[in-house]
């Protein structure tokens, strides 16, 4: 878990629940420059400026009409490698792609075990 207490979305188990806090990879970094965010392509841009133009805005756009939104619960109920997650958000379920369920950062419940991190045990 984060220093801010968000883990992905990819890396929780059947059955831990949370709340979606923040979707990863929004920002588009220039070269040489400092990160920044915008709301898409813009005119006023060269095309060799910036990188990864507009890919964090789409996928975020088309989460939210999924129905995965800032504030919203989701529960995990598959979370098997390989293959995709399964969650349970606003009563319906949904399929994600890793790719994409390593960018949903959760903050996950205080019950859940399985999503806060355990130390590793030497034998």
């Amino acid at each position: 878990m984060g220093a801010d207490g968000l883990i992905p979305l990819g890396f929780m188990c059947p059955g831990d629940s949370g709340v979606l806090e923040d979707i990863r990879g929004l920002r588009h970094h220039g070269q040489g420059g400092p990160a920044r965010t915008h709301a898409g392509p813009s005119k006023s841009y060269r095309r060799g400026h910036l990188f990864h133009a507009d890919r964090g805005h789409r996928l975020e756009h088309r989460l939210n009409h999924m129905g995965l939104v800032r504030g919203e619960r989701v529960k995990v109920l598959k979370n098997d490698a390989p293959g995709p997650l399964i969650v349970a958000v606003r009563g319906t379920r949904l399929c994600l792609g890793r790719g994409i369920a390593s960018k949903v950062m959760i903050r996950p419940d205080q019950g859940d075990v399985c999503a806060a991190e355990t130390p590793l045990q030497e034998s």
